[in-house]
């Protein structure tokens, strides 16, 4: 093989491999800078996976009823950026993407696998939620039910921007902050 096909070839791993830590599973992305600015552009929210991939029961269960599903996969994108946040045991993560995920792991104060965050585009939480049975057709249900929290939620805050009162204020951002 000639020098050149060698670096070419080299040069073909390389980008292959760094688009994987970019790229999970088809349709998920696992940058969540990437995921807030995808989100901001396309006018949707982020549903964040803390998921334990190669060691996790739930979150296997969750992947193969729900996620891989074409139901899901349809349906989910159109409302959702999709954002896988890894913590494998046997599989070893690019150290910026680790460190991403770990400091997620922190800020939304995630206790157990699989927790499935929904956040606006900013990356303010709204909802929690994890595995729930049913199938692709009745998880995508539960994720619009979660959504009408957020639309609550920002209906309130907006409402409390516009309060001449202080106190009608405090309780429409009282109100919104307990959504």
């Amino acid at each position: 093989m000639s020098r050149n096909a060698v670096v070419y070839t080299l040069l073909a791993l390389f980008v292959l491999s760094s688009s994987s830590s970019l790229q999970s599973a088809e349709g998920w992305i696992t940058d969540y800078e990437a995921a807030k600015k995808q989100a901001a552009k396309e006018g949707k929210d982020i549903l964040m996976d803390f998921t334990g991939s190669d060691w996790c029961g739930w979150c296997i269960k969750l992947k193969n009823e729900v996620f891989s599903k074409e139901a899901f996969k349809k349906e989910a994108p159109k409302h959702f950026v999709l954002l896988e946040l890894d913590y494998p045991k046997r599989k070893q993560l690019a150290p910026a993407l680790k460190a991403q995920n770990d400091k997620l792991r922190t800020e939304f104060a995630i206790q157990g696998y699989p927790t499935i965050m929904l956040t606006d585009a900013t990356g303010k939480a709204y909802a929690r939620t994890g595995y729930q049975a049913g199938g692709p057709e009745s998880y995508i249900k539960h994720l619009a039910e979660k959504a009408k929290v957020r639309k609550e939620r920002d209906k309130n805050f907006a409402a409390a921007e516009k309060a001449k009162d202080n106190v009608e204020k405090a309780k429409l951002l009282d109100l919104a902050l307990s959504k």
